[in-house]
């Protein structure tokens, strides 16, 4: 296994997004799982605004854009987040946090 980077000024190479009834926890991350950048924003028009701004300042194009896994396989953001052009992976957030086996 490679050693994670000891820098954070990797770029970005995945979102996960954790979906909630009023607020999502985003986390970007690099080719090695290690954190980028992290931010919670609001369920709402103000709290989309915020991603595009965040994935940008990450260095995500309309030609290379960052794919996304998100808890969920419908709703505004992933409909938002779709539009985009992007790849949209939904997971299963309980079967993530029990691991492999």
């Amino acid at each position: 296994m490679r050693p994670l980077p000891e820098d954070s000024d990797s770029p970005a190479t995945g979102v996960g997004i954790s979906n909630e009834w009023d607020h999502h926890d985003i986390a970007l991350v690099d080719a090695y799982g290690a954190l980028v950048a992290k931010r919670r924003i609001d369920d709402s028009a103000a709290g989309f605004a915020e991603l595009p701004a965040m994935l940008t300042d990450a260095d995500d194009t309309a030609v290379d854009p960052i794919p996304v896994a998100i808890e969920t396989p419908r709703g505004l953001l992933v409909a938002a987040l779709r539009r985009t052009g992007r790849r949209v992976y939904s997971i299963d957030g309980d079967a993530a946090a029990r691991g492999p086996g």
